[in-house]
């Protein structure tokens, strides 16, 4: 399909400095029906960093905000070529567009990776940023790191790891919600409730946490693969001004996303902080000029290894329950335990939370426990759990996960041999989950008993 981005929109609230960013887009499927969407930046904070960064970090996030919007407005179901993928032919008008332009391949290369698409993207001028300019104010000063946020138990170790250890620093927490979805925006601020009585003054945030809204007529698609892609642009902007790094707090496991069938792999495995996409991040930032840096120091731990070295676990098993990990907590429908969970019990995401805090007092509510997953076989929402049953109950040699490691490009990173062994650790994790709450009957299925 062919996307063309025309130039933004500025909307002004009436009285206020605040302002919203409207990108609008046409998608003219190979039918040659033409469809209409556009993003919705809210750009109260953010504005205040156009002209005090390189362009090129602002039009960053700008790009960032297209590719999500063009993400949850083309439907996978209606549009895929194969099931999933989607072949996705789009001009986008962005400011600094020559830097673009020069990295088109690696661009490219970066968007078809992190989604599972095929994607071509070329770069045209646009309009400069004409926006509200703040007055130079001392809310961003003395930052010394930059922490992706997103109300999840991962984001919450971190912040509170860093927090822990550095004392005298100052954390910026980069958050984004989409406004349509408000489960996101909700974790984040339970969080942070906790965190004005514990850690007052040692952590920033935006006033208002950046939104993007999706002005759409069509079918919206929910996969969101490329959301993690906002929640860094987002944190540019902030590395950016105060000159520090951007810290993604991400178990090994979820971010590797190690296949868990031959089925699974490639498009239909999940890359949000994949160690090849944050390379590829890397190798983007320093061919734009940008002296951010980017990292995920948890790259090699389980998220159960994050729990256990957690610099204040007392302190985050007291309010873990207010983060959210779950995959799939909208759809309360199949909450077949327990309808009032904060977590689903079925999805990846779930599992891998519930297994890491085996041995410690989970206060986490699942909508479905192991055993009525396991006695459920026919039903849909068990597709997560079989795989997993499955992957564990095969025998896996080092060599043939280097082999799966290879297919996803994972073998050209430098610490091959650490990703091995993080997959034998998380086997293991996940296996621990199974012996300590599964029944028997479960357990022998995997060749515990």
């Amino acid at each position: 399909m062919r996307i063309e981005v025309l130039n933004y929109k500025v909307s002004k609230k009436r009285g206020k400095k605040e302002c919203d960013l409207i990108i609008p887009f046409s998608i003219t499927s190979g039918s040659g029906q033409v469809e209409y969407s556009a993003a919705e930046i809210d750009m109260k904070m953010m504005s205040y960093f156009v002209g005090r960064i390189p362009t090129v970090a602002s039009a960053f996030l700008y790009f960032s905000a297209i590719v999500y919007a063009i993400d949850r407005s083309v439907s996978r179901n209606k549009h895929s070529i194969d099931g999933w993928s989607r072949e996705i032919d789009v001009v986008m008008k962005v400011p600094c567009h020559e830097s673009f332009n020069a990295q088109k391949e690696q661009i490219t290369k970066l968007l078809s990776y992190l989604t599972g698409d095929y994607w071509k993207v070329s770069f045209q001028a646009a309009s400069p940023f004409r926006l509200t300019r703040y007055q130079d104010c001392n809310y961003f000063n003395d930052i010394t790191q930059v922490n992706l946020f997103s109300g999840g138990l991962d984001s919450l170790i971190g912040a509170i790891d860093f927090m822990t250890q550095h004392s005298g620093k100052k954390l910026f927490l980069a958050s984004h919600y989409d406004s349509d979805m408000s489960g996101p925006r909700i974790d984040q601020e339970r969080i942070l409730q906790h965190f004005a009585s514990k850690y007052n003054g040692q952590y920033v945030v935006l006033p208002k946490r950046n939104s993007v809204r999706i002005i759409s007529h069509i079918s919206a698609e929910t996969t969101c693969r490329s959301r993690s892609l906002m929640f860094i642009a987002i944190a540019l902007q902030i590395a950016e001004y105060t000159k520090s790094k951007i810290v993604i707090p991400e178990n090994g496991s979820v971010s590797l996303n190690y296949p868990l069938s031959p089925s699974r792999r490639s498009s239909c495995s999940t890359r949000t902080t994949h160690p090849v996409i944050i390379h590829q991040l890397k190798e983007l930032f320093g061919a734009f000029g940008l002296s951010a840096g980017i990292e995920n120091p948890y790259e090699f731990m389980t998220k159960g290894e994050m729990v256990r070295d957690c610099k204040d676990r007392p302190y985050l098993l007291s309010i873990l329950s207010d983060s959210n990990s779950c995959g799939k907590r909208t759809r309360r429908q199949f909450f077949y335990d327990n309808g009032a969970a904060t977590h689903c019990g079925h999805c990846m995401p779930c599992m891998y939370r519930e297994a890491s805090l085996i041995g410690f007092a989970d206060s986490t509510t699942y909508g479905n426990e192991l055993d009525s997953l396991f006695r459920n076989k026919h039903l849909q929402l068990t597709d997560d759990f079989y795989a997993m049953l499955n992957f564990l109950k095969t025998d896996l040699t080092d060599e043939e996960i280097k082999r799966e490691l290879r297919i996803a490009k994972v073998n050209e990173l430098p610490n091959c041999e650490q990703y091995v062994n993080l997959v034998v650790r998380t086997r293991s994790e996940l296996k621990t989950l199974i012996a300590s709450k599964g029944s028997n009957e479960l357990k022998k299925y995997i060749g515990l008993l």
